[in-house]
């Protein structure tokens, strides 16, 4: 499974693309979005939003993991980050990925073993976990490193993608799709993708019948 992670920023956007399977992560590529600080902001979006759709046509990931908004950033700062996280998401939308969101002490907690980790400190576990594949990178880029590595840990004790069942894939497919706020239309067709005829009224019941 090919995970896409994505350190959301409207000055630099990080990015990277990790091969999650058989318990085992491979760095695969990794980069930032910068564009021209002289351009007017609204160009910028557009940047980011162009090389995105590049970057997701040119690698073809399964999964995107997208670092949530942080709060603590002064208003200014942050509605500029929201408005990049805006144009992002759209590119998402439009190619029909399955986003997963997580906070940064969600990412630091799993990546470094607690949530109030500097960034220097997800940096060198970032460089720790893949060594020599890693070279003088930005904390942006390490940042989108662990965030894709997060989801894959989340992959990992959830069952999903590593090589599991179809129902594992079918309840991967059904969390992303709830959380993307797609219909049942939608969810049906990626089913069928999946190769499970059954109505979504069985796997609603399927699901209850887990959970006691």
């Amino acid at each position: 499974m090919l995970i896409l992670g994505i350190d959301p920023g409207s000055v630099v956007t990080g990015y990277s693309v990790v091969d999650h399977l058989n318990r085992k992560s491979r760095l695969i590529r990794s980069g930032c979005i910068q564009p021209d600080p002289k351009l007017p902001f609204q160009k910028r979006l557009i940047e980011i939003y162009d090389r995105l759709m590049e970057l997701i046509s040119d690698v073809g990931p399964d999964e995107v993991a997208l670092e949530s908004a942080f709060y603590g950033a002064n208003v200014k700062t942050l509605m500029k980050m929201c408005h990049a996280r805006g144009v992002i998401m759209l590119a998402l939308a439009n190619s029909d990925l399955p986003i997963f969101e997580y906070s940064p002490r969600e990412v630091k907690k799993s990546v470094v073993g607690k949530g109030g980790a500097s960034k220097e400190q997800v940096q060198y576990m970032v460089k720790n976990h893949f060594g020599a594949e890693l070279g003088g990178e930005k904390l942006d880029v390490s940042d989108a490193i662990a965030i894709a590595l997060c989801h894959a840990n989340r992959v990992h004790i959830a069952g999903i993608g590593d090589g599991g069942s179809n129902t594992n894939k079918v309840a991967a497919k059904i969390e992303s799709l709830k959380a993307s706020g797609d219909g049942a239309r939608k969810l049906q067709k990626k089913l069928q993708e999946l190769g499970v005829e059954k109505p979504l009224g069985d796997l609603k019941s399927q699901s209850v019948r887990r959970s006691r």
